[in-house]
């Protein structure tokens, strides 16, 4: 497993009342030694998939930096313009493509804030005619250091656009907020209020295949929901950040998931395309071939599959919500967290949460009789098959095509 990691830092309002937060990239590589594509896709990925924006941000508007390349390639498109605030580098070119973009984004409800302003950026966008187009203008004031230009840069653009919300960031004295205040900015961000906190969490490994063959499908003209399902159904990780997406906030969905096929299928194809491309694309720039086959996920594989097997023969309406039981069962494990809370971060359908909390019910039975197989308990295994009206050479069965499941995919 691998710990994925990056920071937040609160923004506050003239009453030092939080705001919103940016997040940031936190990881191996030195920021200024990192491609800022894969700075902000690595923050997106982590915040959305791996740690969970709920839990980040606990429904406060977040700040997230987009470079000119993430922008053209309609990123963005995939948040809920509600609690997202685009940060835009000033080093962007305003170009034409960049200059449809910001006002067709302006235009669909998104808020856009620009990054490090100076006179001079300011002029730049004030003459393309797309400062009107922004909600929220930064000033770095430990880039601009002089007072006398951070005051007339503030009252440049509150005479003449007094919609501007202003964000005065690296506010590190009370001297300088005070001075910030006065100047009439209506944010801040800076050492002097609260430093960036790191938040971590663990990254359940990918098989680096199924990457290559979902790039493939996602090329294809004849582009098949189904068999994007099927190979993200064989991949722990990418199960897992599909229903972490498809639980945040930013989408909102009120229906519980029994299946991947489902949560694929409710994502839409636009979606589950631009999420599965961020996703290709972060790996693409790691270049490392994921160590997915702990014993931990194997376990997950043989478990989910098996259940699905046993629930074919004694519930055939419930085998679907029986392989996600299986398959999820080791997460608690796997990300050291507690079931109850991982539950929350999800949006299972009840009797899936149910077998996973050990309540009573088929589902768990099966869960159990599994189990029991798994670990060599065989009083607990001939009580279940009994309970569960099964004989021991069909379990066998459902045991060997499980096996050879796995095997297959450990293969390819």
């Amino acid at each position: 497993m691998s710990i994925v990691m990056l920071a937040k830092q609160p923004i506050l309002n003239r009453k030092k009342e939080l705001f919103g937060y940016e997040l940031l990239y936190r990881g191996a590589e030195p920021i200024d030694q990192l491609d800022g594509d894969f700075a902000t896709i690595d923050v997106v990925v982590n915040a959305f998939l791996n740690i969970g924006i709920k839990q980040l941000t606990d429904g406060y508007p977040v700040f997230i930096n987009f470079t000119d390349n993430l922008l053209k390639e309609g990123i963005i498109q995939q948040f809920n313009p509600s609690n997202l605030v685009i940060e835009i580098l000033e080093t962007v070119e305003l170009t034409d493509e960049i200059k449809d973009l910001i006002i067709k984004l302006a235009q669909n409800g998104y808020r856009l804030a620009l990054d490090d302003v100076t006179f001079g950026t300011y002029r730049a966008w004030d003459e393309a005619d797309l400062v009107r187009y922004l909600t929220f203008i930064k000033v770095d004031f430990m880039q601009c250091q002089s007072k006398f230009v951070r005051q007339r840069l503030a009252e440049s653009i509150r005479k003449k656009y007094p919609h501007i919300r202003l964000l005065a960031e690296k506010i590190e004295t009370e001297e300088v907020f005070k001075e910030a205040l006065k100047d009439g900015y209506h944010y801040f961000q800076g050492y002097f209020f609260m430093r960036p906190k790191v938040m971590q969490s663990v990254e359940i490994p990918s098989y680096y295949y199924t990457y290559l063959k979902l790039i493939r499908q996602i090329d294809r003209k004849d582009f098949d929901l189904k068999k994007i399902a099927d190979l993200i159904q064989m991949d722990l990780s990418l199960s897992y950040k599909l229903l972490k997406l498809i639980n945040s906030p930013y989408y909102r969905r009120v229906t519980r998931i029994y299946s991947i096929h489902q949560a694929v299928v409710l994502l839409g194809q636009e979606e589950i395309k631009k999420w599965l491309y961020i996703l290709a694309l972060r790996e693409n720039y790691q270049r490392t071939e994921a160590q997915g086959t702990s014993a931990l996920i194997k376990s997950s594989y043989y478990r989910a599959k098996m259940a699905e097997a046993i629930a074919e023969i004694i519930a055939p309406n419930l085998k679907q919500e029986a392989f996600l039981v299986g398959y999820f069962s080791q997460l608690p494990a796997i990300l050291s967290q507690s079931m109850e809370k991982l539950l929350n971060s999800l949006s299972l359908d009840v009797a899936i949460e149910q077998a996973l909390l050990k309540q009573p019910g088929v589902l768990t039975d099966i869960y159990q009789l599994v189990v029991a197989y798994e670990e060599v308990n065989w009083s607990e295994l001939d009580r279940l098959i009994v309970k569960l009206k099964l004989d021991k050479e069909s379990v066998f069965i459902c045991y060997q095509s499980a096996q050879s499941w796995v095997q297959q995919i450990l293969k390819n």
